[in-house]
């Protein structure tokens, strides 16, 4: 979710075949809401769209849905789904979310890391590197950057660093 900003219903709610390696794209239609454990529509309308997937993310996606495969030989299921549990079923939204909490405690020493973190995480990451707000805005499926804006772009001190940078060269003379 840090490299794709997906929510984690959304990743949850893949199947193999909105992975595309051809085109680099995961397309994200759906999501999978934890409480009723049913496939639901996204979000909003520009929930739906098509996320690039850049190197490092794509290495990762080719590597999920290697231990996906080998799962479903290993436990003898069969699955659409392109992360899955031992079993073959979706994940469950609690129980990766406290493995995460648990594994940034021993790892990070952070206690604070929870899959929507990974989310603005994401965010911030994009715009250190520059990437334009409308481009974010599209990438995370929001209705305009407004909402990028209020809810995900904190100031992270490499932008602090970025700006302070950018008004070291104005000059009067």
């Amino acid at each position: 979710m840090a490299l794709s900003g997906l929510r984690c219903g959304e990743a949850i709610a893949l199947n193999m075949d909105d992975l595309d390696f051809t085109t680099k794209n995961i397309t994200v239609s759906k999501t999978y809401d934890a409480n009723s454990k049913d496939i639901n529509p996204t979000k909003t309308l520009c929930s739906n769209r098509d996320v690039y997937m850049q190197p490092e993310l794509e290495k990762l996606c080719r590597k999920i849905r290697r231990f996906t495969l080998e799962g479903q030989m290993r436990y003898d299921y069969r699955t659409e789904l392109f992360m899955c549990n031992v079993n073959g079923a979706h994940l469950s939204y609690y129980a990766y979310n406290k493995y995460l909490k648990e594994l940034a405690q021993r790892v990070l020493h952070r206690d604070n890391v929870t899959t929507h973190i990974m989310r603005h995480t994401h965010v911030s990451l994009l715009a250190e590197a520059g990437v334009p707000l409308e481009a974010i805005t599209r990438r995370v499926g929001h209705v305009d950057s407004d909402i990028t804006r209020k809810i995900y772009l904190h100031v992270t001190k490499k932008l602090k660093e970025k700006d302070r940078e950018q008004i070291r060269k104005v000059q009067i003379l």
